[in-house]
């Protein structure tokens, strides 16, 4: 769903992108000072690109929600409906959309590929056409698969933590895998990170709150003065959703969540922009909007 307006703290009305970017470091001073459009809403939005020189923009500046809306605004309920039903009309509803179908793969990869194809016309010699056409069937039902667990974020996480060398042809253009990978860290200051899709990862913990679950990192990250661990809430409404995966089931949750001891998770979440500083309080948090934006591993302590 594209946030045409955004309510502006500073200027106290609503404004669309194109606005915002002709009054930034004027009237407008900071890309995070928005809001929900819905006046009971309190939903934090940022201007992504907004801070970015045009030169250096791969998009123009527009609205992102940044954090969850408040109970019955009907602005998030229509983005959870909208979900829903692009999931349904999805071929593989837990593939990442900014992950293009194109696997881009290096000299290691091929060489692999390259040994099978030798292999197989070694075996023309012997087999006879239906156990050639077995195999091609094999082959090509194994390469789809693989192409389409990449578009997921599990099939790229293994990949990473595999530490295969794969270029990834994403909506912005080609790059490295690794390119898409952030460590959640005290190096450098979230408002310094790009405001492009990519993968946060790092050790974490799963609390149960009520109805919900929230996540904690453990280690720290900056934005000005403000250190802390940065957290994101896993909501009811995916948990309860019927589009959600087993690894995320609420009975799957419950048991990570409520063991003792305590289970540490090497949590991987992907996310459009980085996560903000809150506007009401001195936190650091990651939206969650779709199940299949998070992956996990159980980690030794």
């Amino acid at each position: 769903m594209k946030l045409e307006e955004a309510f502006s703290i500073e200027l106290r009305k609503l404004v669309s992108a194109d606005d915002a970017d002709r009054a930034f470091n004027k009237i407008i001073t900071s890309k995070h000072m928005f809001k929900c459009p819905d006046p009971k809403c309190d939903a934090q939005v940022t201007c992504a690109n907004l801070d970015k020189p045009k030169s250096f923009r791969k998009r123009d500046p527009y609205f992102i929600f940044v954090s969850e809306h408040s109970e019955g605004c009907p602005i998030g309920e229509n983005i959870v409906q909208e979900l829903r039903k692009s999931k349904k009309g999805m071929k593989d509803p837990e593939a990442l959309s900014y992950i293009n179908d194109d696997i881009i793969e290096l000299d290691i990869s091929s060489v692999s590929r390259k040994t099978l194809k030798n292999d197989n016309e070694e075996n023309e010699k012997s087999d006879s056409t239906s156990s050639k056409r077995s195999q091609q069937k094999s082959l090509d039902e194994d390469t789809d698969h693989k192409r389409h667990s990449r578009k997921r974020l599990s099939g790229l996480v293994e990949a990473f933590l595999a530490g295969e060398e794969r270029f990834v042809e994403t909506v912005d253009g080609r790059i490295h895998i690794k390119e898409l990978f952030i460590p959640i860290s005290a190096k450098q200051d979230i408002s310094l990170l790009p405001d492009e899709p990519k993968i946060y990862y790092g050790k974490a913990w799963l609390n149960k709150i009520k109805d919900f679950y929230q996540v904690r990192f453990n280690s720290e990250m900056v934005c000005g003065e403000l250190k802390c661990k940065p957290t994101f809430f896993i909501p009811a409404s995916l948990i309860d959703d019927e589009s959600n995966l087993t690894r995320t089931s609420r009975i799957n949750l419950d048991n990570l969540s409520l063991s003792k001891p305590a289970i540490p998770l090497n949590m991987f979440i992907f996310s459009t922009v980085p996560p903000v500083k809150s506007n009401k309080g001195n936190y650091i948090n990651f939206l969650l909007s779709d199940m299949a934006h998070i992956y996990f591993k159980k980690k030794n302590k």
